[in-house]
């Protein structure tokens, strides 16, 4: 069984609930990698997954799951069942992309931490906020009525024209 596979099963039941003590175990030494990486303004974190966990003090299945929290905004995505002890991982990370995917996924715990202030300034972090939200938010365009001229530009009814197969 993978690394991955192995987080996998211990973090979430059959059900597929999240097992809490794991995360509650999980979530305070994912959230010191992220101060470390903002703090120290560091866009590349490189060595294999052993010395990734042993650096930042959590188990190799850990440093998986960090990977794969991370991995979409990762230039070159990792395949997750792939990765073992000896893989070499490199972390190429863009700022911008990393505080979007936070808000995206409602990390509030991750894209308030203080150390975003060495990065952005509050109005640059509300302004991403805003367009993460947006990129999410699905405008409808104006309904057509069945006796609306057709939007084509033929001149006739809709209902004759485009709408005729609906």
């Amino acid at each position: 069984m993978s690394l991955y596979e192995n987080w996998m099963e211990k973090a979430f039941s059959k059900e597929g609930k999240s097992v809490d003590e794991i995360w509650d175990s999980y979530l305070p030494k994912e959230q010191r990698i992220y101060e470390y990486i903002l703090g120290e303004k560091v866009n590349s974190v490189e060595g294999t997954v052993t010395e990734l966990a042993a650096r930042f003090k959590m188990t190799t299945e850990e440093i998986v799951a960090f990977v794969d929290g991370i991995n979409e905004v990762l230039p070159e995505k990792y395949e997750m069942e792939e990765l073992t002890e000896e893989s070499q991982i490199s972390l190429q990370i863009d700022f911008e992309k990393l505080f979007k995917k936070m808000v995206e996924y409602k990390a509030e715990h991750l894209y308030s931490l203080s150390q975003w202030d060495g990065i952005f300034d509050g109005e640059t972090r509300k302004k991403f906020m805003l367009e993460q939200k947006n990129s999410r938010t699905i405008i409808k365009g104006e309904k057509i009525g069945r006796n609306d001229p057709c939007p084509c530009g033929s001149g006739k009814k809709y209902k004759k024209c485009c709408g005729l197969n609906l």
